[in-house]
């Protein structure tokens, strides 16, 4: 008999695991209304960092190239070192030079709606995660969300010494020390995950989370070919989930449902699963913070609970604002047991989820 979540006045400490690709950087590009440079996804890569010249330079067709399986042979065949250290190169400058709106982006929302029992963990290299997660420490102080970072950032770096990461261009808090940037993983098929330390650790913490999770969010991430060895980690935990039967996979993308389905069907138990094109019809931002506790209620109790969709804020502190009563009521369960309200529906209300 698989273990079910603790239900604990309507709290389930279980938790929500987001996992991030390029498509989640690029729809909050689009949602802030596209100020700033244009963020590329790996295929567009090619032309934003005006690469195609400089490839066919060095000898190479680029009519129709694919850029992660170029990249891919070129780091494995060792043939032009020279030109595969220009294009990190000019990743990592472009990526570096990345900053957040003052408006409240989709990242902000993400933030804020999650708590500390929760992880987003994601493949981009942008900063924009990290910039969202230290402009909402305000409000959420050490309630939010573990955040890894499974192929590097540019925002991050590494103190070896003391084996702790931190921001990139700071000293290390223990040592004092300069860090290091952390490792950036490019797009080839064999990434060896336990080669660096920071990004082992980085899998680790979030293997550990799935194991455990009762929700999983997939929001633009499309596991590439080169990326076979990341779903196989992920995949083989979530296997070994004991809540399996009754968890919940969501994937956010704007791909059909019918495409969805054949990429993410091996991590689906049953009919487990939900799909939406737009993150804010999804049920992470439906029932912001409480997505576990209202899943459960809804899938175990049968007691479904009002929706609490985000409203779209032209303000960061209006979003901050907005979600300070639901950290009050985290606080009170925590201090006095005190059960989240949940504002469950009527019996006349209610459907089959």
């Amino acid at each position: 008999m698989p273990s079910l979540p603790s239900l604990d006045k309507n709290v389930n400490l279980a938790p929500h695991v987001v996992l991030l690709g390029a498509g989640a950087s690029i729809a909050a590009y689009l949602h802030w209304g596209r100020k700033g440079p244009c963020l590329p996804s790996m295929q567009d890569l090619i032309e934003v960092l005006s690469l195609r010249s400089v490839i066919e330079d060095a000898g190479y067709e680029t009519a129709g190239l694919n850029f992660e399986a170029f990249y891919d042979d070129l780091s494995s065949s060792g043939k032009n070192d020279d030109l595969r250290v220009l294009i990190e190169s000019r990743v990592y400058e472009f990526f570096s030079s990345l900053t957040l709106p003052d408006v409240p982006t989709i990242y902000d929302y993400l933030v804020l709606s999650l708590r500390e029992k929760d992880i987003i963990a994601t493949f981009n290299w942008d900063p924009f995660l990290l910039q969202a997660y230290m402009r909402n420490e305000v409000v959420t102080k050490d309630r939010r969300p573990r955040i890894t970072f499974l192929h590097g950032n540019v925002k991050v770096a590494v103190c070896t010494n003391c084996e702790v990461a931190g921001v990139n261009g700071r000293r290390c808090s223990r040592c004092g020390t300069s860090m290091e940037p952390s490792k950036l993983l490019y797009p080839v098929k064999r990434k060896n995950y336990n080669d660096d330390p920071f990004i082992k650790t980085e899998w680790d913490v979030l293997r550990q989370k799935l194991n455990r999770a009762y929700f999983l969010t997939i929001f633009g991430y499309s596991a590439p070919v080169t990326d076979v060895e990341a779903r196989s980690l992920m995949l083989e935990v979530w296997k070994e989930n004991k809540a399996l039967e009754f968890a919940e996979v969501e994937v956010v993308d704007i791909r059909s449902r019918k495409e969805l389905e054949s990429t993410w069907r091996d991590f689906f138990f049953s009919h487990h699963y939900m799909t939406a094109k737009d993150v804010f019809r999804s049920y992470l931002f439906t029932h912001p913070r409480r997505s576990c506790d209202a899943f459960a209620s809804a899938s175990l109790m049968c007691e479904p609970w009002h929706d609490n969709r985000f409203p779209h804020f032209k303000t960061l502190k209006e979003l901050q604002e907005w979600v300070v009563p639901l950290i009050a009521e985290e606080e009170l369960y925590d201090k006095e047991r005190k059960s989240f309200t949940g504002n469950p529906l009527a019996p006349n209300e209610k459907t089959v989820l």
